[in-house]
């Protein structure tokens, strides 16, 4: 595994203890080392006892693999991720496909799907949050044409997928 640096070890160390639950002090957070990105909202990480898990980040749609900006979206999720440890916050145990649907954090604490939103790689999954601030990144993403929003016409994967069956 990477090491990591010490501050982000002490940062990353106070965040997972203070969200342990004060009534059974189970671990509410947990870290993974990011050995795979699949595509721009779901990615393979290693646990510490060395399961592959497959997990689907919350909030964000991205495109689909045949997409526009599919590539441009993985990429980016990998440049913020891929090979790091990562600290995860279960949100839903299962999406269907059995992936946990999880809140991602980068080592120096960063909230991935706001930043995916930010850069305009994934839609903001509106049908399943409800969060303001994803909301207003995407809108702000949207306004200033980054991403895929500099498509002319970008197709929201859930329409694209709902077309493909």
């Amino acid at each position: 595994m990477n090491r990591l640096s010490m501050p982000s070890t002490i940062l990353l160390t106070l965040f997972f203890l203070s969200t342990c639950s004060p009534i059974t002090g189970q671990k509410l957070n947990y870290e993974v080392k990011v050995i795979k990105i699949v595509d721009g909202d779901t990615f393979h990480g290693l646990t510490i006892d060395k399961k592959d898990i497959k997990f689907r980040i919350y909030g964000i749609d991205a495109p689909e693999r045949k997409q526009a900006f599919a590539n441009k979206s993985k990429q980016y999720l990998s440049d913020l991720i891929f090979g790091q440890i990562v600290v995860i916050k279960i949100q839903k145990k299962s999406d269907g496909y059995g992936r946990p649907i999880v809140w991602v954090y980068t080592p120096d604490g960063k909230d991935v799907s706001a930043e995916m939103l930010k850069a305009g790689m994934a839609w903001h999954f509106k049908k399943y949050d409800s969060t303001l601030d994803y909301a207003q990144y995407e809108a702000i993403a949207r306004k200033a044409r980054i991403g895929l929003w500099a498509d002319n016409n970008p197709i929201a994967p859930w329409d694209y997928r709902r077309k493909k069956k």
